[in-house]
Order: C-alpha cells, then structure tokens, then sequence
C-alpha cells in the first residue's frame, strides 16, 4: 500500500496546507530529492495528487491534491492529528501528576501497550461508566469517534516525554468501514515505566484493579466494534 512508503504521508499532510511547487515540498518533508521524486510519480500514478503549471513566473509545476487525495488525507488525520485543534480549544493547566497514573496502570492492566489513542480513550471512559471508578480524573465529551477527553492526550504526550511511555506511528489498512483510522498511534511502557506502572498498580484498591484487569475483554475487540459498543451503550456521549 503506498502509504506505507517513507515520505508519502508526509507529502500528502504538507500539500493538504497548499499547492507547492517540488522543490518546497522538498524543504518541507525533507529526504533525498531522488526518493522525493520517486513518491510524487507514484501519487500521480495513483491519483492522490495532480501537477499543473503556474500561471506566473518562472512557470513551475504545482503539485497540489486531488479529490481522492483530500480524503485521503481526512483518514491520516483521524488518528495523528485530529485533536490538535480540540487540544489548542480547550488548553489548560496541566493535571495534577498523580492523573498520570491512571494511564500507567491502564498500560499495566493491558499487558503494557494499548494500540491507538481512540482505544485508550474509550477504555478509560468504560473505567468510570461501566466500572464506577469514581476517582477518575478525566471528564468526556462527545467527539469524533465518541467520548474524548484532552486531557488523556496532555498527560500521555507527558509520560512519553518524561521517558516512562514509548509511542509509534503505525499505518493500516483499512478492511472494515468502522476502521477508518489510517494512523495509529500506540503506546508501549518503557522498561522504567513498567516498573512504576506496577509500582503504582499495586496501590490501587482491590476493586480498581479488578475494574482495570476488566477492562481487557473490551481492549481485544477489534477497534469498530468497540465503537460500536460505546456508542449503542452511551449514544449521549458519542455524537457532537
């Protein structure tokens, strides 16, 4: 699947602010000019983008997306970079540390690693309202894919940047009409955070962590019907 290949999401994300002629998506994306031309020829090839000449001086080819690539680029955000604007919306002081913890247990209770920030959302949200785990500290609003918290994402991006909690991008395919995210982000406990997610496990009372081990039936589901579930079970929360 194309993109899969380096470069080409990036492409794709830069051409979504503008038209641009090749050596500005260059400076943009960065890589070899070489791999760079060898992306473009193959989203012409394949439809993404469409390239026509300025109407002004020094008459450059303009790359710029077509239809099918304007959706395409609607599914890379989904997962990367839809929350951005929500984020920039609702900023705030940070948490108190102790919220963080929350997440270091959930990673725990999930064998380490939760795949997607759509499915730890959703599995935090079941802890409090399938759970009654009172004590949680995030609040939920409907948003795209369901109850959202931004909250959740400030402290992840700050266990990740305090070296406790790994994340990489993953690119999928999609099969199924609810797995419409193109790009995963996972998170994974480093070795140190794994030790202070246990650490921390260990001090939850016998109720939460038998809520959070619980919790593991609703992590194997497949990501759609895991929204579906959320969304026939919590309709109030899960429409804008």
């Amino acid at each position: 699947m194309i993109l899969r290949k380096s470069k080409v999401p990036e492409i794709l994300l830069a051409l979504s602010r503008g038209p641009q002629h090749v050596r500005g998506l260059q400076s943009c994306v960065g890589g070899s000019a070489s791999t760079i031309q060898l992306r473009i020829r193959e989203l012409l090839d394949e439809g993404l983008i469409c390239q026509e000449e300025s109407k002004s001086w020094p008459y450059q080819k303009i790359l710029k997306l077509t239809e099918d690539g304007r959706e395409m680029v609607k599914l890379l955000k989904l997962e990367g970079g839809f929350l951005t604007a929500a984020r920039k919306a609702t900023r705030r002081t940070r948490a108190p540390r102790d919220h963080k913890k929350w997440i270091l247990a959930l990673l725990y209770a999930m064998g380490g690693e939760i795949k997607g920030s759509i499915r730890m959302q959703k599995l935090l949200f079941l802890l409090g309202k399938e759970f009654g785990i009172k004590k949680l500290p995030y609040k939920f609003s409907p948003f795209l894919f369901g109850p959202f918290s931004d909250q959740v994402l400030e402290d992840v991006e700050d266990l990740v940047d305090s070296g406790l909690v790994e994340s990489h991008r993953e690119i999928l395919e999609v099969r199924r009409p609810m797995e419409d995210s193109m790009v995963r982000c996972n998170y994974k406990l480093t070795p140190e955070g794994r030790k202070k997610a246990m650490e921390i496990f260990k001090t939850l009372s016998s109720e939460e962590r038998e809520a959070m081990l619980s919790l593991r039936r609703f992590n194997e589901m497949e990501l759609g019907e895991l929204l579906g579930y959320v969304y026939s079970k919590y309709p109030r929360h899960s429409r804008m």
